[in-house]
This record gives structure tokens, sequence and C-alpha cells, in this order.
């Protein structure tokens, strides 16, 4: 069976956890009888090339990148002309390749898929990551009691000016060009959801998304859980207790949370603090310079992904304290998948991953909760590990066989 894996992004440009799921799917595939191809965008590397074995094929695009983990301006995709000029590339290569099944894995090559896969007659599957296709800022997501997303009134008044405070600089210049780039990006996504919804069937990450989802007029979605690579490891106990954060140093990741109960676990412990990933404002910035964090902390910045296990395994606990409901979690499979449990907070996805007081932790978004759960992990880290140990098979029948399984029956119930 021959399927298209499509991607707004791709290796070698991979600025977020949907490129590296789509690549442990591709990677899980080869070991079944499933023939996948990654069709991306091309940012500035070879039109068709072979990565780990993976078959990538990259439709023409205008916009270049030299930085391999940014992203291009919404703007760039968010448009009638990308829309079409991109169906236009991935009919041709359907009509080249000839899937039996077209799978989308992202926002802004949906229109290209549907409109390109009722021209091909070809079957239409997506699978929608995150939270962006129901409103590009998101903020009224911060309330954990809410899934519908907000109007268009409380977008600009409420969504727009909390973004500015919270995850950019003040200057006019950049206030108006990021406002212009919002406003067109929410009216772009509903070109977009109108798309997705003409697929033949939707397909989603967590049970935590799937309600957003049917909150927002989206039916008859389906949850398939993101997949890793499960390989026994002997469990590693580090000399010096480590804790550390993978994802973007942001306010939805709960950074600030964490570096809360850094300061106060400092007081009075030894702990080594590391963090993987981006620093997305000023004030986290400052806060990692200043005492105590200066002297026990280390910021990796963007850590390769293939380096990421090693990193895993040689920390006593991963932290996840995301106050944003995140979709899945891709780092805290990661670390369990390496034999490491994780620290999460009970918003979002992240309680379907790490079973409480089990393979790590689950608690509310508070500091002295996150802080008691990080110091019972450090403390029980031997016996928190021996449970992933135990739990092994488990772990890898929910992320890995089941989802695998899953998707096959799935292509197959549409290519009778």
């Amino acid at each position: 069976m021959k399927i298209f894996l499509i991607a707004d992004y791709f290796y070698p440009y991979n600025p977020g956890g949907t490129e590296w799921s789509v690549y442990e799917l591709a990677k899980a595939f080869k070991k079944s009888s499933i023939d996948s191809t990654v069709i991306t965008l091309n940012y500035g590397s070879k039109q068709e090339e072979i990565y780990h074995g993976i078959k990538i094929i990259r439709l023409p695009f205008f916009k270049k990148l030299k930085d391999k983990r940014a992203v291009v301006n919404p703007i760039w995709q968010n448009n009638l002309l990308f829309f079409l000029t991109s169906a236009y590339y991935l009919f041709k290569i359907i009509k080249s390749e000839n899937p039996e099944i077209i799978h989308v894995h992202g926002k802004f090559l949906i229109p290209a898929a549907i409109i390109s896969g009722f021209i091909s007659k070809k079957p239409v599957i997506v699978t929608i990551r995150d939270k962006q296709i129901i409103c590009p800022i998101g903020k009224c997501f911060f309330d954990q009691k809410r899934f519908k997303s907000c109007n268009f009134w409380e977008f600009l008044i409420s969504d727009f000016p909390w973004f500015i405070k919270n995850y950019t600089n003040k200057k006019p210049f950049v206030i108006a060009h990021i406002f212009i780039g919002v406003i067109w990006s929410r009216f772009a996504g509903e070109i977009i959801k109108f798309f997705a919804k003409r697929a033949i069937q939707i397909t989603t990450i967590s049970n935590s998304q799937k309600k957003y989802l049917e909150a927002n007029g989206f039916k008859n979605v389906k949850v398939i859980y993101n997949t890793a690579d499960f390989k026994i490891s002997k469990v590693i106990i580090p000399k010096i207790k480590s804790v550390l954060f993978v994802g973007k140093l942001s306010k939805g990741k709960g950074v600030e949370l964490l570096l809360d109960a850094a300061e106060s676990l400092l007081k009075n412990n030894k702990i080594k603090f590391l963090f993987a990933g981006q620093v997305q404002s000023l004030k986290i910035k400052n806060r990692l310079k200043q005492k105590p964090l200066k002297s026990s902390s280390t910021l990796l910045g963007s850590v390769d992904y293939n380096d990421l296990p090693g990193i895993y395994r040689k920390v006593s606990v991963l932290a996840m304290p995301s106050i944003y409901p995140e979709s899945f979690g891709r780092a805290a499979l990661e670390s369990l998948s390496n034999g490491t449990p994780v620290v999460v907070t009970d918003v979002g996805a992240l309680s379907e991953i790490v079973e409480d007081k089990i393979t790590g932790r689950v608690v509310p978004t508070a500091m002295d909760s996150l802080k008691e759960a990080i110091l019972d992990v450090l403390k029980n880290e031997k016996q928190y590990k021996k449970n992933i140990a135990k739990n092994y098979e488990k772990l890898r029948d929910k992320f890995n066989t089941n989802p695998i399984y899953d998707y096959v029956k799935l292509y197959k119930e549409y290519t009778k």
C-alpha cells in the first residue's frame, strides 16, 4: 500500500514536534506493509531526497529559510495563490507516484490535498495536531473549562493584546506587522477549516484534542496517538540529580511556573536544571541569568532530535508543566520511551501519556504541587525508572504497536 504523508515542514526544516511525529510514523511504516512518501514544501533543499530510508518529495515554494528551526510568516502559506499553486504541484506528484491514500499532517497544505485528492479521486485523511486550525492565537484555551474558540471581537480586543504582551516586543512596526498577520490568519483559517471538514476522515492525537475539535464543529473525529521508537535500555541513575525541560521556553509551556519551582527547590537541594529549546521572552531569559538559576541551570538551546535520546537517559526527570492544554506532548512520550520519568500538569493530553505515581507525576498547575512532584521523583528516581521498565511493553503497545495497527486498518478501510 502506497501512502503520501503530507507535512508543512519536514527534514531538514524541523521547527516543532509535528515533523518528528511524521518522521516516527514513516519510520514505523517501513516495518509494516506501508510504503510511505513524505511530501513537504521546499524551503531551500533538494527536490527529492532519502532520509534514513524515508523518501521525501518537496513542492516548489517561493520563500526560503536559512534557519532550519524557524518558520516562514504564515502569510506566505495562508493565501489563495498558495492554496491553488500547491494543489497544482501536489496533483502532478499524485499523477506521477499514484498513492492510494493522501494523509495530511499539518494545516497549510490541507486545501491542496483536498483539491488534488478530489481531482485525482484519491481519499484524503487529515490529522489535526494542534489548535491553531481553530484559532491562530488560542489565548481563550488557557481557560481549562473552555473548549470553543473566541469570536472575532474577543479575538481583537483580548487575544491580540495578550499575545503582544507575552510573545513579542512592543515596537509599533512589529505590532502592526503582527496585527495584519494574525487577522489574515484568522480569516484564512476559516478557509482551511472548510477544506479540512471535507476530508474522508479526521483523526487527532489525543482524547483531549478531540474535545476541542468537536466543540468547534469537527465531526467523526478518530483518536490515534503519536508513535515513538521504543528501544529497551538499561536503567541509568545519574550522580547529580537533574531536571530536564524540552520545548519552547514560553508562557504556555509553563516555563515561568517551572522557574518558580526551581528557585524554591534550589534553596535546600542540589539539583541541575537543563533547558533544551529556544527562549521565547526576555523575561524568561533574564530570570535564567539571575541567582540561584544562573549557577544551577544550563540553557542547551535547540537540540537536534537525534541527540535527545541520549539526554533523556542521562537525567533524573523530565518536567512538562504546561499551563496551555497540550494537544499531545511529544517530549513526554520520548522521555518515557527512553526510560525517564516525567512530571506533567493535568491540562490537555499530558495525563494521557503519564500515569500518576507510576511513570511520573500528574499535578495541578500550581508551584507547590509542581515542586512536590519533582522532589518526589528525584527522591524515588530508581523506583520510577523501574516502574517504566516494568510497564515498557504496555507503553510500546499504546504508543507504537496500536497506532500503527489503527492507521493500517484505517487505510485499508478506504482503499477497498
